[in-house]
């Protein structure tokens, strides 16, 4: 057998272990928002069901991400097209600087306070704010690399 054709089926493999794990992700993430869910059912604590609430949102669009990501493989690659980022760049780049505005806001927020609880959930929403502008990053990154002069 060739090099060419053994390298063809261990990507085969790889991909198809790919799509295994990430089907298996799926499946603990939907315990995930059953578990969640559970906990919420049982509490009337509010710090209690904000943080479950805060998981199993996340775990319900981590989820998403993994079926994108399968559907990429088993179904048609994710493209992007300039156009499809040309006519909304203006508005991600509105949002980013939204996103760093929220970022600096919580921060000093976080600055000045004293609570103890309040200070996590401070803390909570700047690492998730912080994430949002990756993600704005990422598309700059996307852009660039389909307009590397830009």
């Amino acid at each position: 057998m060739s090099k060419a054709v053994q390298k063809r089926e261990k990507a085969a493999e790889n991909t198809q272990e790919l799509i295994s794990t990430l089907r298996r992700w799926q499946e603990i993430e939907d315990g995930s928002v059953a578990a969640c869910s559970g906990i919420i059912d049982k509490t009337q604590n509010p710090l209690i069901r904000l943080i479950m609430e805060i998981i199993r949102q996340d775990s319900v669009m981590h989820k998403k991400v993994q079926q994108v990501m399968i559907d990429s493989l088993e179904k048609q690659a994710i493209s992007l097209a300039p156009e499809e980022l040309g006519h909304i760049w203006e508005s991600v780049e509105h949002h980013a600087e939204m996103e760093k505005e929220t970022i600096a806001l919580a921060e000093k927020a976080r600055k000045n306070c004293r609570l103890f609880t309040l200070r996590h959930l401070l803390t909570y929403l700047i690492e998730d704010e912080q994430k949002h502008d990756r993600l704005l990053a990422q598309l700059e990154d996307f852009k660039r690399g389909i307009y590397p002069y830009a």
